[in-house]
């Protein structure tokens, strides 16, 4: 459904489940990362309207995600820590080549945006149905049914 080519091993979750407190820092910088984004979006393509939209309503969710997952964070008595390298993120990235038409580039942002997003998702999942923790695992749930409408749409 969400066109990735390799599925996440399920055996992260046990990486996942011995380091809480990292991947809640690391998702939260991840939904940070995704406001960011779109936010770069609209000052760089503010000509299609509707995208500036689209990434207006996707501005909003996914801050609210972050305060979603950083409150989670401080209810474990945990503060944020700092934000590190994403190789996955990275190496996404450089499957798309530099320069181009400007249309082109618009087209590049959106599809790694897609992937890393439907990459997201698909954790979320796992997350949900795998995690011990189940107030954890709820509140993937809870996430990944309301980014699963958006990423449908995409593919």
């Amino acid at each position: 459904m969400l066109g990735l080519q390799l599925p996440t091993d399920p055996r992260w979750v046990n990486i996942v489940e011995k380091n809480i407190e990292e991947i809640l820092t690391d998702h939260a910088y991840c939904e940070q990362k995704a406001a960011s984004t779109a936010i770069s979006l609209i000052v760089s393509f503010p000509e299609y309207t509707e995208l500036v939209q689209e990434m207006v309503a996707l501005v909003k969710e996914e801050i609210s995600h972050f305060k979603m997952v950083h409150d989670k964070i401080l209810e474990r008595g945990w503060v944020m820590g700092r934000d590190r390298k994403d190789e996955y993120v990275i190496q996404v990235t450089q499957f798309f080549p530099k320069g181009g038409s400007r249309t082109i580039q618009l087209v590049h942002r959106l599809l790694y945006a897609a992937l890393i997003e439907a990459r997201s998702c698909e954790r979320f999942r796992l997350l949900s149905e795998e995690l011990e923790d189940k107030s954890l695992a709820n509140f993937y749930r809870s996430l990944m049914v309301r980014v699963k409408p958006i990423i449908t749409q995409c593919f």
